[in-house]
């Protein structure tokens, strides 16, 4: 995943789009890998395979019936490496981003024989897309980017807006990590989930942070409350 060298000042909805741009004025490659730690292209599709099977698909397949008649929505599709996997097993997917290369993603897409999508340009706040309208929404690693908790928490309540009832939402966060980092010691893991309770006294935490790099942290919890009628 590309980072940023410098602490953003701009925004995360600026500060994405320009750094994406620079990328997309690169190469194929340099697109197409900035969205995570990909070596070329090729393997960022590959991978893309892989994290959907295996952090979106897997821990809800027992709740989801003939896919291929069903409409997916993934937030923050990036480069299409996903949505691409996403493809494969639902009947149409849709992309949304706020950065403006959706005809580059389209373009490689297609040229990888994938039709059943479609990709649009958001304004990073809210989701352009009609009331229960969507059986399946995921997201994978963006979440934790979008720098203030009031448009994170705005992004559930649209989730939740536009499922179908009975839909189901698998919104991956990334945690942020200080101490436990590609280490395999469980004893630091535990203390940094100790530290992220005392440091969340108000349930999340806003930091400034480079491009691409954590900058929310929030705490596990239900914003719509015991009744809620669509499954998360």
């Amino acid at each position: 995943m590309a980072i940023g060298k410098k602490i953003e000042t701009r925004g995360h909805i600026v500060g994405f789009r320009e750094e994406i741009a620079k990328a997309a004025e690169s190469t194929d490659n340099g697109f197409f890998t900035w969205f995570d730690h990909a070596k070329d292209k090729e393997d960022a599709f590959a991978r893309g395979d892989w994290d959907f099977i295996h952090h979106i698909y897997r821990p809800c397949v027992k709740f989801i019936t003939t896919p291929e008649n069903k409409i997916a929505l993934e937030i923050g599709h990036g480069g299409g490496r996903i949505l691409a996997a996403a493809c494969h097993s639902f009947k149409t997917v849709i992309g949304i981003d706020i950065h403006d290369n959706n005809a580059k993603v389209e373009d490689e897409l297609r040229k990888r024989g994938i039709t059943n999508f479609r990709l649009i340009k958001t304004g990073g706040l809210d989701i352009p897309l009609e009331d229960e309208s969507v059986d399946f929404i995921y997201s994978f690693i963006v979440l934790q980017h979008v720098e203030k908790y009031k448009i994170f928490e705005n992004y559930l309540k649209e989730s939740y807006r536009l499922l179908k009832t009975n839909g189901i939402a698998v919104l991956y966060f990334g945690r942020k990590y200080w101490l436990s980092k590609n280490r395999g010691s469980r004893l630091l893991y535990q203390i940094e989930r100790f530290a992220e309770h005392l440091l969340l006294l108000k349930g999340y935490q806003e930091l400034p942070a480079r491009v691409n790099s954590t900058n929310l942290i929030v705490q596990g919890f239900n914003i719509f409350g015991h009744d809620s009628c669509k499954t998360w």
